[in-house]
């Protein structure tokens, strides 16, 4: 891969990692159920929603374990390969997804 896309990438990965991890953390904060026993609903509405927090958080870093395996691969010089097939992945598809494992064929094939 030419090296100024490389470096756009990793750029572009880089950032995208951060911006997971800021997410993250802050989906990780517990609610403040406070002290007011009269109000059964509202703490199980607040519980409800942590629980739905923590769905997304683990979206998050399901996709954040993309970015750092693609991090990975930039550094061994094997990034922009297709996991399944071994093809390069379309500059189209890594513009979309720079985290992509897959060519557009074998993520065709998948779904």
């Amino acid at each position: 891969m030419d090296f100024k896309f490389l470096n756009r990438f990793k750029n572009q990965l880089t950032r995208l990692k951060k911006g997971i991890e800021s997410r993250v953390k802050k989906l990780y904060r517990r609610p403040e159920f406070g002290s007011d026993v009269d109000s059964g609903d509202e703490e199980t509405d607040e519980a409800e929603e942590f629980g739905t927090q923590l769905s997304i958080a683990q979206t998050y870093k399901e996709r954040l374990a993309d970015v750092d395996v693609a991090l990975g691969k930039i550094e061994k010089k094997k990034y922009g390969i297709c996991e399944k097939c071994g093809k390069k992945i379309s500059l189209d598809v890594l513009k979309v997804a720079p985290e992509s494992r897959l060519c557009k064929e074998c993520k065709k094939k998948k779904i």
